[in-house]
């Protein structure tokens, strides 16, 4: 009988460490948004406006966007040939993860002196 307390308890440890770790960062739609990008192309505006859209006002400073969907969106903008807004994003993403700094420094640096 102890055992199956043992057991129980050690499964319900498990999995609140899971279920706290939920919602650690906000990721909005990005997977379905992916998804059109790359496969369903006549859909591609109005999934990327959508996901813009959520870059621009998603977060909270308990639930911040998560790293590296700013840049995501400046790489969507670039593609697009965006270069200003390309920038604008790369710059969020810089001042919101400074783990990014020292690639996105040089990836602006650069964009900006193709200007």
């Amino acid at each position: 009988m102890t055992d199956k307390r043992f057991i129980m308890f050690s499964l319900l440890v498990v999995l609140t460490g899971c279920a706290s770790n939920q919602g650690l960062y906000e990721w909005g739609q990005y997977q379905e948004t992916l998804f059109v990008v790359y496969h369903e192309p006549e859909l591609k505006e109005e999934a990327l406006k959508g996901y813009l859209e959520f870059v621009e006002t998603g977060g909270t400073p308990q639930h911040p966007i998560a790293p590296g969907l700013y840049a995501e969106a400046g790489t969507f903008m670039l593609e697009q040939g965006e270069v200003d807004s390309a920038i604008k994003y790369y710059k969020m993403e810089y001042e919101a993860w400074p783990e990014s700094q020292p690639m996105l420094g040089m990836l602006i640096e650069n964009l900006e002196a193709r200007k």
